[in-house]
């Protein structure tokens, strides 16, 4: 399964998520800049929460948040097709765009290529589903990637 869902996160959201990861220990990872949110972060939540109400709780993938994580992808910096390897017991992954003020860095799964729309948010399960992030051209893309485990 592979769920887009626009409006995810309200501009309000974002700056709240901002004014928490602006401060946070950045780690580098490949081409990336991190920093863990938790997993019980009101906005983490809602993002999880946002794909339980849109298919009515039929899928148990997205039942609780393993670990999420603010993602940077700074000018110049790409991701090439992989699967997630987070944990054994992750059964999903979202991504949600926390801005759209670049260029490239479009999300491509199994060759369909999403366009970074800030708010918008893509599910579906990293294990099964090869995918990549394409070239940031100009600027730098900030997402909010988080894992799911069945609970």
């Amino acid at each position: 399964m592979i769920h887009i869902k626009d409006n995810s996160l309200t501009d309000s959201d974002i700056e709240k998520l901002k004014r928490i990861y602006i401060n946070q220990n950045w780690e580098v990872f490949d081409q990336t800049n991190l920093t863990v949110i938790p997993p019980t972060n009101e906005i983490v939540q809602k993002i999880k929460n946002s794909i339980n109400s849109d298919i009515n709780n039929k899928f148990t993938e997205f039942n609780e948040v393993d670990y999420s994580q603010v993602i940077i992808y700074p000018q110049g910096s790409s991701k090439n097709f992989h699967l997630d390897t987070a944990s054994e017991k992750t059964t999903g992954t979202s991504v949600t765009f926390l801005n759209d003020d670049f260029i490239g860095g479009e999300a491509v799964i199994e060759g369909v290529q999403i366009a970074p729309i800030k708010g918008r948010t893509y599910y579906m399960d990293g294990k099964v589903y090869k995918h990549a992030v394409l070239n940031v051209i100009k600027g730098a893309r900030f997402t909010l990637t988080s894992w799911y485990k069945k609970d």
